[in-house]
C-alpha cells in the first residue's frame, strides 16, 4: 500500500504552482530573487517535514525568515570583521521616550 499523505516537499510545490503567475508576472531580477529564496525554503524541507499538520505556507515563510536571519548574520559577521569593530566601540541608541 502507498502513502496516503503527501510529503512536505510535495505540498510545497503544489503551494509554489499556486503562485506560478505571481512569479511570472515579476521583473527579471524580482524573479530571480524569488527563485532564490525558493531554492533557501528546499534546503529547509527537513525540518517543515516534521509538521505535517501545519499550513504549507506558515512552513515556507518561517523557512524563508530563517533563511533569511542566517544570511544576515553572516553578513553582520564579515562587515564585523571587515571593519574590525571593536564591541566595546558599538554605538548604543537611546530609547525614545
Amino acid at each position: 500500500m502507498g502513502r496516503n499523505a503527501l510529503t512536505y516537499r510535495q505540498r510545497l510545490q503544489l503551494e509554489l504552482d499556486k503562485w506560478r503567475n505571481f512569479r511570472k508576472a515579476l521583473l527579471r531580477d524580482e524573479r530571480e530573487a524569488f527563485d532564490g529564496l525558493v531554492d533557501q525554503v528546499f534546503r529547509l524541507c527537513h525540518a517543515g517535514s516534521m509538521y505535517p499538520e501545519r499550513d504549507t505556507f506558515d512552513l515556507f515563510t518561517i523557512s524563508a525568515l530563517i533563511s533569511h536571519e542566517g544570511r544576515l548574520r553572516s553578513l553582520e559577521r564579515e562587515l564585523k570583521l571587515g571593519m574590525k569593530i571593536d564591541e566595546r566601540l558599538l554605538i548604543r541608541h537611546k530609547p525614545l521616550r
